[in-house]
């Protein structure tokens, strides 16, 4: 993630290319979790999850030092990670609790619950029809979670709050950046999570078996390409392009899930993601629309 800064020239088609291959790696690395689980404790997985994906940036460290990553907020680096890793356990236990389908329909929610956190923590002014897109993305949530006399199942509530703590967390990213990089911000979030994480995977801790070394490392390659790819789409084209490319998260789920677990998919998940997904994705275009007219 060294060379990000670098200028290059917007490129959409190149950008839909990354979005796709993020929304691809987020689905490999549910894939992953739901293989390893039977044999590794959640809390040891993103514990791993993190350190690996923090040697990725060793080689970067050692040529530029660490200058690189300095940062005058570190208070809130804490805070941020500390509610991302939250996120995180609850997204991994949510992997072993839901189909990979509704799992990834139901992450879709997170950038409706941002923009009410947005109002609440930034202060930002929410339009009507943005609230109302909100609503409506909201009702698709209970299209898939379909909740009735027997209540809500306890999976998709832990992949709903999985996705409030994730958004929590992107809002706190959102402040962060008027100071601090795309690489300052990932560096910390692997080395604060990985310090946060230790406690717990201790208590769980069972020496990895040489056969599952190379799931374990590909499971910190996906956490660390997904961020990876997510970054190099939005520097490549328009976030209002690029985001309906991270919708293939839906499908690849789907597929992973029926070819490699015979997870049948619901319709009412793609029913609901549809409904969930336009709406987030009417208020990113809105939001671009209203950008690119302030700049001109």
């Amino acid at each position: 993630m060294a060379t990000l800064a670098a200028a290059r020239p917007s490129d959409p088609l190149m950008g839909a290319l990354w979005m796709s291959l993020a929304a691809f790696s987020l689905a490999a690395m549910a894939v992953i979790v739901r293989y390893l689980t039977p044999t590794y404790h959640v809390f040891e997985l993103i514990f791993l999850r993190n350190l690996i994906s923090l040697a990725f940036f060793t080689p970067w460290i050692l040529q530029i030092g660490f200058r690189a990553v300095r940062t005058q907020r570190l208070g809130e680096h804490v805070v941020r990670n500390s509610i991302h890793y939250v996120g995180m356990v609850a997204w991994f236990f949510g992997v072993t609790m839901v189909p990979l389908a509704e799992l990834a329909a139901l992450q879709f929610t997170m950038p409706l619950f941002a923009i009410i956190l947005a109002a609440i923590i930034l202060g930002e002014k929410i339009g009507r029809g943005r609230w109302i897109a909100t609503l409506i993305g909201f009702s698709g949530a209970l299209v898939i979670i379909r909740p009735d006399l027997a209540g809500v199942s306890t999976g998709s509530l832990v992949v709903a709050s999985a996705a409030f703590f994730y958004a929590t967390s992107y809002v706190i990213t959102k402040r962060l950046s008027t100071t601090e990089s795309p690489n300052t911000v990932v560096f910390w979030m692997n080395l604060i999570v990985v310090v946060i994480a230790l406690g717990p995977a201790l208590l769980y801790w069972k020496t990895p078996a040489l056969a599952d070394l190379p799931l374990l490392v590909l499971l910190g390659v996906t956490g660390y390409t997904t961020h990876y790819c997510l970054t190099r789409s939005f520097k490549m084209g328009d976030v209002s392009f690029v985001t309906l490319f991270d919708f293939l998260r839906l499908p690849f789920s789907a597929v992973f899930g029926f070819v490699l677990f015979a997870e049948m998919p619901v319709i009412w998940t793609f029913v609901g993601a549809v409904i969930i997904f336009g709406a987030a994705y009417y208020i990113t275009w809105t939001e671009t629309r209203r950008a690119k007219a302030r700049t001109h």
